[in-house]
């Protein structure tokens, strides 16, 4: 048994630790080890053009659509690929929020 700083005692079991844990101790690492696959990608780009559409109902399904697509091709050349579903729906939201998207301003 070992003993904490605490001067609590535990069992010295030997553990394999990343990095992060081995100077952190109390937060595991939980980072994504590879990047997406191609098809999971394709999920999250898909379920995230859908939302825009039930977020702002109000707005022609043209709209969204368009909001959508110019924010994926916003983050396409993005290095880490893990988040783009999420912030494509975020800045989709955003720019519908905001102002009119140019297809809007030049009539569909």
């Amino acid at each position: 048994m070992a003993e904490t700083p605490y001067g609590i005692k535990r069992l010295s079991l030997p553990v394999r630790q990343s990095a992060t844990t081995e100077r952190d101790r109390h937060c595991p690492d939980t980072r994504p080890a590879t990047g997406p696959t191609p098809a999971a990608e394709r999920r999250g780009r898909e379920d995230v053009q859908g939302r825009p559409t039930r977020t702002f109902p109000d707005a022609p399904p043209a709209v969204p659509a368009v909001a959508t697509e110019e924010a994926f091709d916003f983050f396409s050349s993005a290095r880490i690929r893990h988040y783009v579903p999420v912030l494509g729906f975020k800045r989709a939201s955003r720019r519908l929020t905001q102002r009119p998207l140019k297809s809007e301003a030049r009539g569909g």
